[in-house]
């Protein structure tokens, strides 16, 4: 029988990521259709995003190997590159009659990557992990998160790009577990709740400046074991997706499928020998 442990951890903390190279370049490419000129550039005053980060955490270990926690977060960020869109003229007549802006200036919704607006992200992360008999055992995790800067897919602004945060989503997980006598055996349940991915979609000149692409939710089931045979021999076999979930993207709306990819189901089965 082991004693109950609680455990409190408070992180306080700043983190600076700089921008990629291929941001900072200071060309510009030009192109579109019939009235929806579009362009894009680089941008060489480009600076690193910052966050300021708070977690607080509780873990409470009840038993050997089982335990409880939850992590509240909260995040503070400033300088978020993002798309931005603003209309550039360049001094060359547009030559296409069928043109709004037929013999005047051309001019292009030209796309660069900016500084956002500040924004917050807070959520909550619970964890529980309980062992059974036998060497069986169990893990369930949920993952909540917010932000103040959501996409607003109604926000038909013209040639303007809004600004969100990408990558704020709803998760969770099961897992399921068996270990004992060298024989280990795992399986996963994934889930992911719709996100907003990036700004820009393929094929991407629309009047409305850059759209948005949103990762639809997807659930996943991966199984893996492992046999050790003796302590130089042992067994590995892993098949992932078994629900043959897709890789699902869609426009403003859930109804304006963008790319569906069927990756499949993937097997890997190994023999591994060490001296």
């Amino acid at each position: 029988m082991v004693r109950p442990d609680l455990k409190v951890r408070l992180d306080l903390s700043r983190t600076s990521s700089p921008p990629p190279n291929i941001d900072l370049k200071p060309n510009t490419t030009y192109g579109g259709r019939v009235n929806a000129l579009v362009s894009n550039s680089g941008n060489p005053a480009l600076k690193p995003y910052l966050s300021n980060n708070f977690d607080l955490g509780v873990e409470w270990y009840y038993m050997r190997n089982s335990y409880v926690s939850a992590d509240a977060f909260f995040k503070h960020i400033t300088q978020f590159p993002i798309n931005g869109v603003t209309q550039i003229t360049v001094p060359i007549k547009d030559p296409n009659p069928l043109s709004t802006n037929y013999g005047n200036d051309m001019v292009f919704n030209n796309t660069t990557i900016v500084n956002g607006e500040s924004a917050n992200v807070q959520g909550l992360e619970v964890t529980w992990q309980q062992m059974l008999k036998y060497g069986f055992g169990f893990q369930v995790n949920g993952t909540y998160v917010h932000t103040n800067k959501p996409f607003d897919p109604y926000n038909l602004e013209q040639n303007t790009t809004q600004f969100a945060l990408p990558g704020i989503g709803n998760s969770a997980n099961l897992i399921a577990f068996y270990q004992n006598y060298g024989f280990q055996a795992r399986l996963a349940v994934q889930w992911q709740a719709r996100q907003f991915l990036t700004f820009g979609q393929e094929q991407n000149s629309a009047q409305f400046g850059t759209e948005p692409t949103f990762l639809e939710s997807s659930t996943q089931v991966d199984f893996s074991t492992s046999y050790d045979v003796n302590s130089h021999l042992g067994i590995f076999f892993e098949a992932l997706n078994l629900t043959d979930a897709e890789y699902h993207t869609t426009g403003r709306f859930s109804n304006q499928l963008l790319n569906v990819v069927d990756y499949g189901r993937s097997y890997t089965l190994q023999l591994r020998a060490k001296l």
